[in-house]
Protein backbone atom coordinates (compact mmCIF):
# COMPACT_ATOMS: atom_id res chain seq x y z
CA UNK A 1 0.00 0.00 0.00
CA UNK A 2 1.33 3.46 -0.92
CA UNK A 3 0.88 6.19 1.66
CA UNK A 4 0.57 9.88 0.62
CA UNK A 5 3.81 11.74 0.13
CA UNK A 6 5.57 13.09 3.20
CA UNK A 7 8.91 14.68 3.92
CA UNK A 8 11.41 12.57 5.79
CA UNK A 9 14.85 13.66 6.99
CA UNK A 10 17.58 11.17 7.66
CA UNK A 11 21.35 11.02 7.85
CA UNK A 12 23.01 9.31 4.91
CA UNK A 13 26.76 8.91 5.54
CA UNK A 14 27.88 12.30 6.79
CA UNK A 15 25.41 14.32 4.73
CA UNK A 16 21.91 15.35 5.83
CA UNK A 17 19.46 14.58 3.07
CA UNK A 18 15.82 15.59 2.75
CA UNK A 19 13.82 13.53 0.28
CA UNK A 20 10.30 13.87 -1.04
CA UNK A 21 9.12 10.32 -1.53
CA UNK A 22 6.34 7.79 -1.35
CA UNK A 23 6.55 5.74 1.83
CA UNK A 24 6.00 2.05 1.14
CA UNK A 25 5.30 -0.68 3.63
CA UNK A 26 8.28 -2.81 4.61
CA UNK A 27 8.85 -5.87 2.44
CA UNK A 28 11.54 -8.46 1.78
CA UNK A 29 14.15 -7.30 -0.72
CA UNK A 30 16.41 -9.76 -2.55
CA UNK A 31 19.61 -9.23 -4.51
CA UNK A 32 19.96 -10.38 -8.13
CA UNK A 33 21.72 -13.62 -7.15
CA UNK A 34 19.01 -14.63 -4.68
CA UNK A 35 21.62 -14.96 -1.94
CA UNK A 36 20.91 -11.90 0.20
CA UNK A 37 17.54 -10.90 1.67
CA UNK A 38 16.55 -8.03 3.94
CA UNK A 39 13.39 -6.57 5.42
CA UNK A 40 13.25 -2.86 4.60
CA UNK A 41 11.04 0.02 3.53
CA UNK A 42 11.67 1.87 0.27
CA UNK A 43 12.59 5.46 1.07
CA UNK A 44 13.57 6.80 -2.34
CA UNK A 45 15.14 6.03 -5.70
CA UNK A 46 17.86 8.42 -6.82
CA UNK A 47 20.97 8.28 -9.03
CA UNK A 48 20.54 4.63 -9.94
CA UNK A 49 20.19 3.52 -6.32
CA UNK A 50 17.38 2.41 -4.05
CA UNK A 51 17.38 3.82 -0.52
CA UNK A 52 16.09 1.15 1.87
CA UNK A 53 15.33 1.82 5.53
CA UNK A 54 15.72 -1.17 7.83
CA UNK A 55 13.64 -1.77 10.98
CA UNK A 56 16.46 -0.35 13.14
CA UNK A 57 16.28 2.97 11.28
CA UNK A 58 19.52 2.56 9.31
CA UNK A 59 19.33 3.40 5.61
CA UNK A 60 21.15 1.25 3.05
CA UNK A 61 21.81 2.32 -0.52
CA UNK A 62 21.63 -0.50 -3.06
CA UNK A 63 22.42 -0.10 -6.78
CA UNK A 64 19.31 -0.88 -8.81
CA UNK A 65 21.31 -3.33 -10.91
CA UNK A 66 21.90 -5.39 -7.76
CA UNK A 67 18.19 -5.92 -7.11
CA UNK A 68 16.13 -8.89 -8.24
CA UNK A 69 13.70 -8.61 -11.15
CA UNK A 70 10.81 -8.94 -8.69
CA UNK A 71 12.09 -5.94 -6.72
CA UNK A 72 12.52 -3.87 -9.87
CA UNK A 73 8.96 -4.68 -10.93
CA UNK A 74 7.76 -3.58 -7.52
CA UNK A 75 9.58 -0.25 -7.84
CA UNK A 76 8.24 0.17 -11.38
CA UNK A 77 4.70 -0.10 -9.98
CA UNK A 78 5.26 3.21 -8.16
CA UNK A 79 4.52 5.94 -10.74
CA UNK A 80 7.30 8.40 -9.86
CA UNK A 81 9.96 5.66 -10.09
CA UNK A 82 8.69 3.67 -13.07
CA UNK A 83 10.80 5.48 -15.67
CA UNK A 84 13.96 4.92 -13.62
CA UNK A 85 13.77 1.13 -13.56
CA UNK A 86 11.99 0.17 -16.80
CA UNK A 87 15.23 0.26 -18.86
CA UNK A 88 16.70 -2.30 -16.48
CA UNK A 89 13.69 -4.56 -16.82
CA UNK A 90 14.04 -4.44 -20.59
CA UNK A 91 17.57 -5.80 -20.50
CA UNK A 92 17.79 -9.40 -21.63
CA UNK A 93 20.60 -10.18 -19.20
CA UNK A 94 19.75 -9.26 -15.61
CA UNK A 95 23.06 -10.32 -14.11
CA UNK A 96 25.13 -7.55 -12.44
CA UNK A 97 27.65 -5.75 -14.59
CA UNK A 98 31.11 -7.18 -13.95
CA UNK A 99 33.40 -4.95 -11.95
CA UNK A 100 36.30 -6.59 -13.76
CA UNK A 101 37.09 -7.39 -17.40
CA UNK A 102 35.59 -10.58 -18.80
CA UNK A 103 37.95 -13.41 -17.86
CA UNK A 104 40.20 -15.12 -20.35
CA UNK A 105 40.00 -18.86 -19.69
CA UNK A 106 43.16 -20.89 -20.15
CA UNK A 107 42.90 -24.63 -19.36
CA UNK A 108 46.20 -26.27 -18.42
CA UNK A 109 47.17 -29.84 -17.62
CA UNK A 110 48.60 -30.86 -14.24
CA UNK A 111 52.30 -31.46 -13.68
CA UNK A 112 53.64 -34.90 -12.82
CA UNK A 113 52.70 -35.84 -9.22
CA UNK A 114 55.52 -35.44 -6.71
CA UNK A 115 57.37 -38.41 -5.25
CA UNK A 116 57.44 -36.58 -1.89
CA UNK A 117 53.82 -37.34 -1.08
CA UNK A 118 51.70 -34.76 -2.87
CA UNK A 119 48.94 -36.18 -5.04
CA UNK A 120 48.71 -33.14 -7.33
CA UNK A 121 51.07 -30.40 -8.49
CA UNK A 122 50.12 -27.27 -10.40
CA UNK A 123 52.77 -24.91 -11.69
CA UNK A 124 52.19 -21.26 -12.55
CA UNK A 125 52.92 -20.00 -16.05
CA UNK A 126 53.64 -16.50 -14.78
CA UNK A 127 55.07 -14.93 -11.63
CA UNK A 128 53.48 -17.13 -8.99
CA UNK A 129 50.59 -17.96 -6.69
CA UNK A 130 49.36 -16.25 -3.52
CA UNK A 131 46.70 -17.45 -1.09
CA UNK A 132 44.64 -20.64 -1.07
CA UNK A 133 40.93 -21.44 -0.65
CA UNK A 134 39.15 -24.76 -1.17
CA UNK A 135 35.57 -24.78 -2.44
CA UNK A 136 33.02 -25.92 0.12
CA UNK A 137 32.84 -29.45 -1.30
CA UNK A 138 36.64 -29.72 -1.54
CA UNK A 139 36.50 -30.39 -5.29
CA UNK A 140 38.20 -27.14 -6.33
CA UNK A 141 41.12 -25.09 -5.07
CA UNK A 142 41.43 -21.38 -5.86
CA UNK A 143 44.61 -19.33 -5.74
CA UNK A 144 45.67 -15.87 -6.89
CA UNK A 145 48.29 -14.46 -9.23
CA UNK A 146 49.40 -10.90 -9.86
CA UNK A 147 46.88 -10.60 -12.69
CA UNK A 148 44.65 -13.65 -12.38
CA UNK A 149 42.43 -15.93 -10.33
CA UNK A 150 43.12 -19.63 -10.92
CA UNK A 151 40.58 -22.39 -10.26
CA UNK A 152 42.09 -25.86 -9.89
CA UNK A 153 39.90 -28.91 -10.51
CA UNK A 154 41.53 -31.42 -8.19
CA UNK A 155 39.92 -34.60 -9.54
CA UNK A 156 40.28 -33.68 -13.22
CA UNK A 157 43.84 -32.39 -12.67
CA UNK A 158 43.25 -29.22 -14.66
CA UNK A 159 43.30 -25.51 -13.91
CA UNK A 160 41.44 -22.55 -15.39
CA UNK A 161 42.89 -19.04 -15.23
CA UNK A 162 40.72 -15.91 -15.18
CA UNK A 163 42.58 -12.74 -16.13
CA UNK A 164 41.95 -9.64 -14.02
CA UNK A 165 43.64 -6.26 -13.64
CA UNK A 166 47.06 -6.49 -12.00
CA UNK A 167 47.78 -5.97 -8.32
CA UNK A 168 49.04 -7.93 -5.33
CA UNK A 169 46.43 -10.17 -3.69
CA UNK A 170 46.68 -13.00 -1.20
CA UNK A 171 43.42 -13.00 0.81
CA UNK A 172 40.47 -15.02 -0.43
CA UNK A 173 37.61 -17.14 0.89
CA UNK A 174 34.39 -18.76 -0.23
CA UNK A 175 31.12 -17.72 1.38
CA UNK A 176 29.61 -20.48 3.57
CA UNK A 177 26.88 -21.17 1.01
CA UNK A 178 29.58 -21.73 -1.61
CA UNK A 179 28.02 -19.31 -4.10
CA UNK A 180 30.62 -16.54 -3.98
CA UNK A 181 34.36 -16.06 -3.79
CA UNK A 182 35.63 -12.93 -2.03
CA UNK A 183 39.11 -11.70 -2.92
CA UNK A 184 40.96 -9.01 -0.96
CA UNK A 185 42.98 -6.50 -2.95
CA UNK A 186 46.22 -4.66 -2.24
CA UNK A 187 44.30 -1.36 -2.41
CA UNK A 188 41.72 -2.26 0.24
CA UNK A 189 39.05 -3.21 -2.29
CA UNK A 190 37.13 -6.49 -2.16
CA UNK A 191 36.36 -8.30 -5.41
CA UNK A 192 33.34 -10.62 -5.35
CA UNK A 193 32.87 -13.42 -7.87
CA UNK A 194 29.89 -15.70 -8.41
CA UNK A 195 30.79 -19.41 -8.28
CA UNK A 196 28.56 -22.04 -9.88
CA UNK A 197 29.91 -25.02 -7.93
CA UNK A 198 31.22 -26.57 -11.16
CA UNK A 199 34.45 -24.61 -11.34
CA UNK A 200 33.23 -21.52 -13.21
CA UNK A 201 33.71 -18.01 -11.81
CA UNK A 202 31.85 -14.91 -12.94
CA UNK A 203 32.88 -11.39 -11.81
CA UNK A 204 30.09 -9.81 -9.79
CA UNK A 205 30.97 -6.57 -8.01
CA UNK A 206 33.79 -4.68 -6.31
CA UNK A 207 33.61 -2.77 -3.01
CA UNK A 208 36.08 -0.17 -1.66
CA UNK A 209 36.28 -1.35 1.96
CA UNK A 210 39.16 0.57 3.55
CA UNK A 211 42.70 1.78 3.00
CA UNK A 212 45.55 -0.70 3.03
CA UNK A 213 46.00 -4.18 1.62
CA UNK A 214 43.47 -6.78 2.74
CA UNK A 215 45.55 -9.42 4.52
CA UNK A 216 42.75 -11.88 5.36
CA UNK A 217 38.99 -12.23 4.96
CA UNK A 218 36.23 -14.30 6.58
CA UNK A 219 32.44 -14.47 6.09
CA UNK A 220 29.70 -15.07 8.68
CA UNK A 221 27.71 -18.35 8.62
CA UNK A 222 24.61 -16.56 7.28
CA UNK A 223 26.63 -15.03 4.40
CA UNK A 224 25.62 -11.52 5.51
CA UNK A 225 28.74 -10.12 7.20
CA UNK A 226 32.38 -9.95 6.15
CA UNK A 227 35.45 -9.24 8.27
CA UNK A 228 38.59 -8.02 6.51
CA UNK A 229 41.95 -7.39 8.17
CA UNK A 230 44.02 -4.62 6.58
CA UNK A 231 47.75 -3.86 6.58
CA UNK A 232 46.98 -0.52 8.24
CA UNK A 233 46.04 -2.37 11.44
CA UNK A 234 42.29 -1.95 10.93
CA UNK A 235 39.68 -4.71 10.89
CA UNK A 236 36.47 -3.87 9.01
CA UNK A 237 33.02 -5.41 9.48
CA UNK A 238 30.86 -4.87 6.39
CA UNK A 239 27.75 -5.99 4.56
CA UNK A 240 28.43 -8.69 1.97
CA UNK A 241 25.61 -7.50 -0.29
CA UNK A 242 25.90 -3.71 -0.26
CA UNK A 243 29.52 -3.21 0.83
CA UNK A 244 28.42 -0.89 3.64
CA UNK A 245 31.08 -0.79 6.37
CA UNK A 246 29.37 -1.18 9.74
CA UNK A 247 32.39 -0.78 12.00
CA UNK A 248 36.17 -0.37 12.01
CA UNK A 249 38.36 -1.81 14.76
CA UNK A 250 41.81 -0.27 15.03
CA UNK A 251 45.13 -0.62 16.88
CA UNK A 252 46.07 -4.04 15.52
CA UNK A 253 49.25 -5.01 13.66
CA UNK A 254 48.22 -7.15 10.72
CA UNK A 255 51.43 -6.59 8.74
CA UNK A 256 52.93 -9.99 9.68
CA UNK A 257 49.95 -12.18 10.46
CA UNK A 258 46.19 -12.00 10.81
CA UNK A 259 43.33 -14.42 11.26
CA UNK A 260 39.63 -14.31 12.15
CA UNK A 261 36.70 -16.65 12.70
CA UNK A 262 32.99 -16.18 13.26
CA UNK A 263 31.26 -18.22 15.94
CA UNK A 264 29.11 -21.10 14.68
CA UNK A 265 25.93 -19.04 15.07
CA UNK A 266 27.55 -15.86 13.76
CA UNK A 267 26.77 -13.71 16.80
CA UNK A 268 30.44 -13.15 17.62
CA UNK A 269 33.78 -13.12 15.84
CA UNK A 270 37.36 -13.42 17.02
CA UNK A 271 40.30 -11.65 15.36
CA UNK A 272 44.01 -11.82 16.11
CA UNK A 273 47.29 -10.34 14.91
CA UNK A 274 49.43 -12.77 16.92
CA UNK A 275 50.01 -10.28 19.75
CA UNK A 276 46.44 -9.91 20.96
CA UNK A 277 43.06 -11.46 20.25
CA UNK A 278 39.75 -9.62 20.36
CA UNK A 279 36.14 -10.81 20.50
CA UNK A 280 33.60 -8.77 18.53
CA UNK A 281 29.89 -8.78 19.33
CA UNK A 282 28.29 -8.63 15.87
CA UNK A 283 24.84 -7.20 16.81
CA UNK A 284 26.36 -4.27 18.75
CA UNK A 285 29.43 -4.08 16.46
CA UNK A 286 31.73 -3.59 19.43
CA UNK A 287 34.79 -5.32 20.84
CA UNK A 288 33.73 -6.93 24.11
CA UNK A 289 37.02 -8.58 25.08
CA UNK A 290 40.75 -8.22 24.38
CA UNK A 291 43.29 -10.91 25.27
CA UNK A 292 47.11 -10.53 25.22
CA UNK A 293 48.83 -13.48 23.54
CA UNK A 294 52.55 -12.75 23.08
CA UNK A 295 55.06 -9.97 23.66
CA UNK A 296 55.95 -9.77 20.00
CA UNK A 297 54.41 -10.46 16.63
CA UNK A 298 55.53 -13.62 14.87
CA UNK A 299 54.74 -14.93 11.42
CA UNK A 300 51.73 -17.10 12.24
CA UNK A 301 48.55 -16.95 14.32
CA UNK A 302 45.55 -19.21 13.64
CA UNK A 303 42.28 -19.61 15.53
CA UNK A 304 40.88 -23.10 16.10
CA UNK A 305 37.55 -23.90 14.38
CA UNK A 306 35.63 -23.81 17.68
CA UNK A 307 37.39 -20.62 18.83
CA UNK A 308 38.59 -22.25 22.05
CA UNK A 309 42.29 -22.05 21.15
CA UNK A 310 44.76 -19.96 19.17
CA UNK A 311 48.09 -21.27 17.91
CA UNK A 312 50.90 -18.73 17.57
CA UNK A 313 54.56 -19.19 16.68
CA UNK A 314 57.27 -18.16 19.10
CA UNK A 315 60.69 -18.49 17.50
CA UNK A 316 60.71 -22.17 16.41
CA UNK A 317 57.82 -23.37 18.59
CA UNK A 318 54.04 -23.30 18.37
CA UNK A 319 52.16 -22.24 21.49
CA UNK A 320 48.52 -23.31 21.53
CA UNK A 321 46.73 -20.92 23.87
CA UNK A 322 43.37 -21.62 25.47
CA UNK A 323 41.17 -18.58 24.89
CA UNK A 324 39.23 -19.02 28.14
CA UNK A 325 42.31 -18.86 30.38
CA UNK A 326 44.73 -17.12 27.94
CA UNK A 327 47.48 -19.55 28.91
CA UNK A 328 49.53 -21.99 26.81
CA UNK A 329 48.21 -25.52 27.15
CA UNK A 330 50.37 -27.23 24.52
CA UNK A 331 53.79 -26.28 23.19
CA UNK A 332 54.88 -27.87 19.90
CA UNK A 333 58.68 -27.89 19.76
CA UNK A 334 60.11 -27.09 16.35
CA UNK A 335 63.52 -26.62 14.77
CA UNK A 336 62.81 -23.86 12.25
CA UNK A 337 60.70 -20.77 11.58
CA UNK A 338 57.05 -21.33 10.72
CA UNK A 339 55.74 -19.20 7.85
CA UNK A 340 52.14 -20.39 7.65
CA UNK A 341 49.65 -22.64 9.44
CA UNK A 342 46.07 -23.91 9.25
CA UNK A 343 43.80 -26.02 11.45
CA UNK A 344 42.02 -29.11 10.17
CA UNK A 345 38.21 -28.70 10.21
CA UNK A 346 37.88 -30.92 13.30
CA UNK A 347 40.60 -28.96 15.13
CA UNK A 348 42.69 -32.08 15.83
CA UNK A 349 45.54 -31.38 13.41
CA UNK A 350 47.61 -28.34 12.49
CA UNK A 351 49.60 -28.07 9.28
CA UNK A 352 52.51 -25.62 9.17
CA UNK A 353 54.76 -24.37 6.40
CA UNK A 354 58.50 -24.28 7.02
CA UNK A 355 61.59 -24.28 4.81
CA UNK A 356 60.85 -26.42 1.74
CA UNK A 357 58.46 -28.61 3.71
CA UNK A 358 55.07 -28.79 5.39
CA UNK A 359 54.60 -30.47 8.75
CA UNK A 360 51.50 -32.03 10.28
CA UNK A 361 51.03 -31.70 14.07
CA UNK A 362 48.81 -33.38 16.65
CA UNK A 363 47.17 -30.42 18.39
CA UNK A 364 46.33 -32.29 21.60
CA UNK A 365 49.84 -33.65 22.23
CA UNK A 366 51.87 -31.02 20.39
CA UNK A 367 53.84 -33.77 18.66
CA UNK A 368 54.66 -33.84 14.93
CA UNK A 369 52.79 -36.47 12.92
CA UNK A 370 54.58 -36.31 9.58
CA UNK A 371 56.64 -34.03 7.33
CA UNK A 372 56.19 -33.58 3.58
CA UNK A 373 58.93 -32.24 1.32
CA UNK A 374 57.91 -29.60 -1.21
CA UNK A 375 58.87 -29.78 -4.87
CA UNK A 376 60.31 -26.23 -4.80
CA UNK A 377 62.88 -24.84 -2.40
CA UNK A 378 62.21 -21.90 -0.09
CA UNK A 379 59.75 -21.19 2.70
CA UNK A 380 56.10 -22.24 2.46
CA UNK A 381 54.02 -19.08 2.71
CA UNK A 382 50.47 -20.47 2.31
CA UNK A 383 48.73 -23.63 3.53
CA UNK A 384 45.03 -24.57 3.65
CA UNK A 385 42.81 -27.54 4.59
CA UNK A 386 39.89 -28.76 2.51
CA UNK A 387 36.52 -28.43 4.33
CA UNK A 388 36.14 -32.23 4.46
CA UNK A 389 39.58 -32.58 6.07
CA UNK A 390 40.76 -35.09 3.46
CA UNK A 391 43.37 -32.87 1.79
CA UNK A 392 45.58 -29.88 2.46
CA UNK A 393 47.43 -27.66 0.03
CA UNK A 394 50.60 -25.58 0.14
CA UNK A 395 52.43 -23.03 -2.00
CA UNK A 396 56.21 -23.16 -2.10
CA UNK A 397 58.45 -20.11 -2.28
CA UNK A 398 60.47 -18.07 -3.09
CA UNK A 399 58.17 -16.96 -5.89
CA UNK A 400 55.24 -19.31 -5.32
CA UNK A 401 55.15 -20.94 -8.73
CA UNK A 402 54.07 -24.37 -7.42
CA UNK A 403 50.85 -25.46 -5.69
CA UNK A 404 50.92 -28.95 -4.18
CA UNK A 405 47.96 -30.89 -2.81
CA UNK A 406 48.50 -33.60 -0.19
CA UNK A 407 46.23 -36.36 1.05
CA UNK A 408 45.65 -36.34 4.80
CA UNK A 409 47.38 -39.43 6.28
CA UNK A 410 45.18 -41.91 8.10
CA UNK A 411 45.04 -41.92 11.91
CA UNK A 412 47.70 -44.09 13.48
Amino acid sequence: MIVPKILRTFCLGCMLVVLDHAVVQARTWTDATGTFKAEAELVAVRDGKAYLERPDGRVNTVPLKRLSVEDLKFIASIPQYAALVKPLLQESDRSPEPALPSPKIEPNQVDTPSASGSIRQFRSDSWGYNGLAFSNDGAFLVTLGSDNVTVINIKASTKTTYRIHSGNRSALTFTPDGKRLIVGGYDGRALIWQFDGEGTLKPDIEFPVDAGEIKSVVVSPDNQHVLTMHSTGTACLWNASSGEVYARFRDFKFSSCSHARFSRQGGQAMITDGRIAAVIDIPSRKIIQRMPLTNGSGQVAVIAPDGNAISVDRTYDFHTIETQTVSPVVISKGTETHWSAAYSPDGKRLVSGGLSKVKLWNVETGMPVRSFEMGDSGYVKYVAFSPDGLHFAAIGAPIGKLVEIFRMPSEE
